[in-house]
C-alpha cells in the first residue's frame, strides 16, 4: 500500500471493517475453544475404550477414527478462524500506521 493513500477515508473503513467483524471473530474464537475441548474429549474416549499399555492405549486412541475427525474439524476451524483474525489484524496495521504518520506530521517529521 502507498502511503499517500492512507487517507482518513481509509481509516474509517479500517474501523467499519472491524466493527463489522467483532461478532464473527468471536464466535469463531469460540468455535476453536470448543473443538479443542472436542479433540481432547474424542481422545480421551478413544484411550478409555483401548486396551495395553498406556502408550498402546494412546497411540490407539490417537489414531482412531473419532480423533482424526476432531482433528480435521479443528483444522477446518483454525483456517477459518485465522482467515478473519489475518484480516482483523491487517486493518489494525493499517490503523497503526496511520497514527504513526499521523503524529509524524504533527511533529513536523514529514
Amino acid at each position: 500500500m502507498n502511503l499517500d493513500q492512507l487517507t482518513e477515508n481509509r481509516i474509517e473503513e479500517a474501523l467499519i471493517k472491524l466493527s463489522m467483524t467483532d461478532k464473527s471473530h468471536a464466535d469463531w474464537y469460540g468455535e476453536m475453544k470448543f473443538l479443542e475441548e472436542s479433540l481432547k474429549q474424542a481422545e480421551s474416549h478413544a484411550f478409555l475404550l483401548a486396551e495395553g499399555t498406556v502408550a498402546e492405549r494412546t497411540a490407539i486412541a490417537k489414531s482412531s477414527e473419532a480423533y482424526a475427525k476432531a482433528v480435521k474439524a479443528w483444522t477446518e476451524g483454525l483456517k477459518n478462524y485465522k482467515l478473519i483474525d489475518n484480516q482483523r489484524n491487517h486493518e489494525i496495521r493499517i490503523i497503526d500506521i496511520w497514527r504513526t504518520l499521523s503524529s509524524n506530521r504533527r511533529q513536523g517529521n514529514i
